[in-house]
């Protein structure tokens, strides 16, 4: 099912680019790749299918490492969605190693934590986003607009 041909403020279309799927969820025709970095198997499987719902092709890793060696050899994503807590490397200094690299993904962090000294240190290693739990198919719709829309 394909979106009414509307303008939006920026001229665009909204057919272009733009479609529902089976479920009525917000798709781009761009494919997006992200990079999941959680240690939690169920986190990764959650969000791996709530992303893939979307159109987005995913890809997860366990650790912050095994991120920023996947990211060295050269993969390239949209988007990274990071866990605050990793084995061996938390996500605070796993995003600045990754903002070090020169890599200009787009990081988002998804947390239940809500305090401001965690969310400064985020933002200071160059986090873009966070979004508190669950991570929902209508909250990367969103980002994926902005991003289509950028």
């Amino acid at each position: 099912m394909e979106l009414p041909s509307k303008i939006n403020n920026n001229g665009k279309s909204l057919k272009q680019g733009f479609s529902c799927s089976r479920n009525g969820d917000l798709i781009t025709s761009r494919k997006f790749t992200t990079l999941v970095v959680d240690s939690d198997s169920f986190i990764q499987i959650l969000e791996k299918a709530i992303l893939e719902s979307q159109g987005v092709e995913t890809q997860y890793v366990g650790s912050g490492i095994d991120a920023l060696d996947l990211l060295a050899f050269g993969a390239n994503f949209d988007i990274i969605v990071i866990a605050w807590v990793l084995p061996k490397m938390n996500g605070v200094e796993t995003t600045r190693r990754i903002r070090a690299m020169g890599i200009c993904s787009k990081m988002l962090v998804v947390t239940a934590c809500d305090i401001e000294r965690e969310k400064h240190a985020f933002l200071d290693a160059g986090v873009d986003k966070f979004i508190e739990i669950p991570l929902t198919p209508e909250k990367i719709a969103s980002i994926m607009r902005k991003m289509q829309n950028a």
